[in-house]
């Protein structure tokens, strides 16, 4: 008799996660999706880079022409500050990249409700975690080695330090490690994707922003820029801040993973601990059907007790009888996971059958949480269902991500804020000269740039999740069962999607607008603000049409990153290299692209309709 193979031994510490983990990603195509997003966005950086410093020649002559020729000095400080602008666009496009694949590892398995299934498998919370976290970071760390060929070339130029561009690279690493590990800690404690998203680019925007929360000096970016002026004159202090500063994070990051580590740890304790309370990910999707269950379980054990009534012969009450001194239970109802409850049905000896209706517990009222939300009033209920979808009992992921906000906004109110006065002090300080000007254009494009974009990407991760999540919670097939044409389920989302986050959002938009004001044209303020306008139309419209043909939020997010980067990117290289005699160039082009952004938004909400026309119940 042959004997049975045995399976082949795992590694404990990181466990068979980690392979399937990478053999998923590439299956499904993420390599190439993010190589493609880091590549595009490469070329718009650096198209970017190369117009603002020839930006006393024309585009066509740029490109085609041969009149750009530099001397061996020229030439070096071409490379030098050419490598600079690719390693600080590398780091910004795997800050936005890494949250999104890190967070996903984790959520992704809570949306599809699979993650009990590696909970009540013989794999330990630190496989599970370790597994995850170190396959999203291995396959990050390939496409942060996808540049180097790029990065190759610059050595023909001269100038351009090789232990630089390692330390850079040491540096961009260990950023990816922390966020990963912040991202990780994010998904695990997080409810849904939604929430783990939240939290993660929240957090990421604390560290790469504002510099841990502590001095904007200590941000990713800040450090290459410091070790990079500090590299010929003090070697030593070169060394001692490039690799301190790997290590720092390296052991941040670590602690992040603990942190997941010890959230799964709890999270398969609740699942296996007696009598205990499933998390609000699984009973949530059972919490509408518990008054069913109650009003079933109610005439089961009417018709349970009139059974046993006739069985005992006890159909009338005996008025001679003695009171009886106790109560008998005769139908138990089920335990309900989302409110605990345990309830029996008694009856009386001389009872005629009728059993006392189910007591409700205190802390499942379905009844006073439909009516302390706002009314529907005559207005549009698939509205109301969209701001008000949680009533006023608000989950911790919502909270999470209403704090998150406050956050976020307050941080880019004090930057923008600061920034402003800045840049109005220069101006009146310089007397009309054009170094302030220069100055205040300067500080307002970091400003609204980093706001607008910040702006986009909440309103792209609310569109790109809209449908999606309705597929993921299975709620969709509720929604298309009902006799309305499709279009009246799916403006309202497109409306709340526009209106989130307008109160820090709009006035960011505005003031990226306003350093068109700041430059030699004053007049492109006109253009600039339609612009910034459209930008957020169009990421509205392309996010639902996103989250419609994907199947999941983290592939929807992939691609809204890239056009969210260039949305950005466009009026800042424009307002960039703006002067009065490109000006009769640069207006017609900006005024073409502004006209084809509206364009595409109308085109992908008629998209958007065909699409959502074409879900059927069957294809879910």
């Amino acid at each position: 008799m042959a004997k049975a193979k045995r399976p082949p031994p795992r590694s404990r510490f990181v466990g068979p996660l980690f392979r399937w983990e990478l053999v998923r990603l590439a299956r499904r195509g993420q390599d190439a999706r993010a190589r493609f997003i880091l590549a595009f966005s490469l070329f718009l950086v650096l198209t970017a880079f190369s117009l603002i410093w020839f930006r006393h020649s024309s585009p066509l002559e740029l490109f085609l022409g041969e009149s750009q020729q530099l001397n061996i000095r020229d030439s070096a400080k071409f490379g030098e500050s050419f490598s600079l602008t690719f390693v600080l666009a590398q780091l910004g496009i795997l800050t936005l990249l890494t949250p999104a694949y890190a967070a996903g590892g984790i959520a992704e398995e809570k949306d599809r409700r699979t993650l009990v299934f590696l909970l009540v498998s013989d794999l330990t919370p630190r496989e599970i975690v370790f597994g995850k976290f170190l396959g999203r970071v291995s396959f990050l760390l390939g496409i942060l080695f996808a540049g180097l060929p790029i990065l190759a070339i610059t050595q023909l130029h001269g100038g351009v330090s090789l232990k630089f561009l390692l330390m850079s690279y040491l540096i961009t690493g260990s950023t990816v490690f922390l966020l990963s590990g912040i991202s990780a800690a994010s998904a695990a404690s997080a409810e849904t994707l939604r929430g783990a998203l939240f939290r993660a680019y929240g957090l990421t925007a604390i560290v790469v922003v504002t510099g841990f929360g502590v001095f904007v000096f200590l941000s990713p970016f800040a450090i290459i820029l410091i070790i990079h002026s500090f590299e010929a004159g003090s070697p030593q202090t070169f060394w001692m801040i490039s690799l301190g500063y790997s290590a720092f994070e390296i052991a941040l990051g670590c602690i992040g993973v603990m942190l997941a580590v010890r959230s799964i740890r709890k999270l398969r304790a609740r699942l296996t601990m007696a009598n205990s309370e499933p998390p609000r990910w699984i009973s949530e999707r059972y919490r509408r059907d518990d008054l069913f269950k109650l009003q079933h379980a109610h005439a089961k054990a009417t018709e349970e007790a009139r059974k046993l009534s006739a069985e005992t012969e006890v159909l009338t009450p005996d008025t001679d009888a003695p009171p009886p001194s106790k109560r008998v239970p005769i139908a138990p109802v089920s335990k309900y996971s989302k409110a605990r409850v345990k309830q029996a049905r008694l009856i009386a000896p001389g009872n005629t059958g009728r059993v006392r209706p189910p007591r409700r517990p205190e802390n499942f009222d379905i009844d006073a949480e439909e009516t302390n939300r706002p009314p529907i009033g005559t207005g549009d209920p698939f509205l109301w269902k969209e701001q008000y979808t949680q009533g006023t009992k608000r989950t911790e992921d919502d909270d999470a991500m209403k704090s998150m906000m406050y956050l976020l906004g307050g941080v880019l109110a004090l930057i923008v804020v600061f920034f402003l006065a800045v840049s109005l002090l220069s101006v009146i300080g310089s007397n009309g000269r054009s170094d302030g000007f220069r100055m205040a254009k300067s500080l307002l494009l970091i400003a609204g740039g980093t706001g607008m974009f910040t702006h986009l990407l909440t309103m792209g991760t609310s569109a790109c999740g809209t449908i999606c999540r309705e597929r993921q919670r299975l709620t969709l097939e509720s929604l298309l069962t009902i006799p309305v044409p499709r279009r009246d389920i799916l403006l309202p989302k497109w409306i709340v999607c526009l209106t989130r986050g307008w109160w820090w959002g709009v006035p960011a938009a505005c003031i990226l607008a306003l350093a068109f004001a700041a430059t030699d044209e004053p007049a492109m303020f006109f253009l600039g603000l339609p612009f910034v306008l459209g930008a957020m139309l169009f990421a509205c419209s392309y996010g639902i049409w996103l989250s419609i043909r994907c199947r999941s939020v983290n592939r929807a997010i992939m691609w809204f990153l890239p056009f969210a980067g260039f949305l950005v990117l466009f009026p800042v290289m424009i307002c960039s290299w703006l002067t009065k005699t490109n000006a009769i160039v640069l207006a017609p082009i900006m005024g073409i692209v502004l006209v084809l952004m509206f364009a595409a938004s109308y085109a992908f909400w008629k998209l958007s309709e065909r699409a959502f026309d074409r879900e059927t119940i069957i294809a879910m």
